[in-house]
């Protein structure tokens, strides 16, 4: 009996395995109708954690990949919409994208979920890189609605990235193409971006005039007429649309800035009890941005592995399998030519060395220029402003002018976690580092003593000590 029941148990998994695989492709199967049909995503978490639980094995990821990567774009869209938790969202997105859905508008689709959360911390670049990724989906799959609405979304980041002659370049690509209302309606939105970003030729009535008879289904449509009418003067405009991006969208650093117009307007209208009220919601608005950013941070450093893990991982593979079989002909040598061959294997491992050692000193090569372009840029930077400039003290000016100078230190300094300040504090001791206390508490507006305190803790929590601190942002600097 018992040599039986061994007999029967491999069978018994099988048709156990096949069961729980008909329930996870029944539940994907039900997703995609809703999504094709109603539009809606599904949203029966439970369902599917479960069927990634069944499916997140290596026979499931073999056989049953592409019902594995849908669920975890679901899954994602859930994560990311319902529950707000933008990491966990990233990580079933990665998930899905490694995968590779079958269906390239769906693989496109998770490549824009990741570039829309990239977009919403001004990671404009790397949003970019996944947008570029997804309009390439959305071409091989020859659905021209998606692929229209690719190059919008591209447009618009070109935007932000100050690329207006491209930009202008695709959203005309992108109006060659005549859909449905809501299309026309996005097409004005991208230019309203077009002309918002371009400062010098800023005109809030252009914004009013692509987005007035645009029905207003977007918190970015509320926010820009917003600002608009606010620019105009325009008061009680203004105040309306900021009624509607507070009480209809859920965006905080929308609402941040609708709050202080609704403020503005309850002061201007002598409403003391409405403007106290609203300060109040602003603070609030305020907070939640900033947990929602911390979130988004966390979500932008999971991207940023991912696509290291996906750019080293091929040399990576290669590298063990040249090296598998290298030691393996090594060891097969040694023990078939022994005594032959001893002089050809030593001179083998000496090769290997030498490859080593010079991989070494390439290393410090690239090491030593990056510290000599450090070095170069912040003797530039000195040239240019003997002492901090004026300007600064707008910190997206002094973050634009300054980081890439500094070989992207400002962006490493701020995943420690550094407050604005703190971080002007390592660049003032990186830049200006044969000032003296006395006037580097001028520049940082503190006394001798606080300004020592302050240092003092700035380095303590960067783990080090504030006399050792300007090698330790060198350190830093030159360090990928």
């Amino acid at each position: 009996m018992k040599q039986i029941y061994l007999l029967l148990m491999p069978l018994i998994w099988f048709c156990t395995s096949c069961t729980q695989w008909q329930k996870a492709e029944a539940v994907v199967v039900m997703a995609d109708s809703l999504d094709v049909t109603q539009h809606v995503i599904y949203n029966d978490t439970v369902a599917l954690r479960q069927t990634i639980r069944t499916l997140n094995n290596p026979l499931g990821r073999t056989f049953k990949r592409n019902t594995l990567a849908k669920a975890y774009y679901y899954m994602g869209r859930n994560l990311q919409r319902n529950y707000a938790q933008i990491e966990r969202a990233a990580e079933c997105y990665i998930e899905a994208d490694w995968l590779k859905i079958e269906n390239p508008i769906y693989q496109g689709r998770v490549n824009s979920c990741m570039a829309g959360i990239c977009a919403d911390y001004n990671q404009d670049s790397l949003s970019l890189l996944f947008y570029e990724r997804a309009l390439d989906n959305f071409e091989r799959s020859e659905n021209e609605w998606y692929y229209a609405n690719g190059l919008l979304t591209i447009c618009m980041i070109k935007c932000a990235l100050k690329q207006f002659t491209e930009a202008d370049s695709l959203w005309k690509m992108a109006a060659s193409y005549s859909f449905d209302d809501s299309y026309r309606w996005y097409l004005n939105d991208i230019r309203v971006v077009y002309f918002f970003y371009q400062e010098a030729h800023y005109s809030p009535d252009s914004i009013v005039h692509y987005l007035r008879h645009t029905p207003i289904t977007t918190s970015h449509r509320a926010r820009f007429l917003t600002d608009a009418f606010y620019d105009l003067g325009q008061m009680d405009s203004a105040a309306y649309y900021a009624e509607k991006v507070v009480n209809d969208f859920n965006i905080p650093t929308h609402k941040v800035s609708a709050y202080y117009i609704l403020h503005k307007y309850a002061i201007l209208n002598n409403d003391i009890l409405a403007a106290d009220s609203l300060a109040g919601l602003r603070m609030d608005a305020k907070r939640q941005a900033e947990t929602k950013k911390i979130d988004s941070l966390n979500a932008i450093r999971v991207f940023q592995d991912y696509l290291y893990y996906c750019k080293t991982f091929i040399w990576r593979v290669v590298g063990y399998s040249t090296l598998v079989i290298v030691l393996v002909l090594a060891v097969l040598s040694i023990l078939w030519y022994w005594r032959k061959k001893k002089k050809h294997v030593d001179a083998q491992i000496e090769a290997l060395q030498s490859a080593e050692e010079e991989y070494q000193q390439t290393i410090e090569e690239q090491r030593q220029q990056r510290h000599d372009a450090l070095m170069s840029h912040i003797e530039l930077v000195r040239t240019r402003h003997p002492k901090p400039d004026k300007k600064w003290n707008d910190y997206s000016v002094f973050r634009n002018e300054l980081n890439q100078s500094l070989l992207g230190l400002l962006d490493k300094l701020a995943e420690k976690k550094l407050s604005e300040k703190e971080i002007r504090l390592c660049v003032y001791c990186l830049l200006y580092y044969d000032i003296s206390t006395k006037v580097l508490a001028e520049y940082m507006i503190y006394s001798a003593v606080g300004i020592r305190t302050f240092k003092q803790r700035t380095a303590k929590k960067l783990g080090t000590t504030a006399a050792n601190l300007y090698d330790f942002l060198v350190e830093m600097a030159i360090s990928d």
